[in-house]
């Protein structure tokens, strides 16, 4: 099994997206590395456009 390791700032990060019932929705950690990585993305492209406005 592979380890990998993750700063500070990062597992904050992902543990408010998995806290609650939401820990349920990751059948696995690719899910949860895809989903993550979604989020993030949506989070960004809104803060662009607000910077954009």
């Amino acid at each position: 099994m592979a380890v990998i390791r993750i700063d500070d700032e990062l597992y904050e990060k992902i543990m408010k997206i998995i806290q609650g019932e939401k820990r349920f929705d990751f059948p696995s950690a690719k899910a949860f590395v895809d989903k993550a990585i979604f989020e993030k993305i949506k989070e960004i492209e809104e803060e662009d456009k607000k910077k954009k406005k």
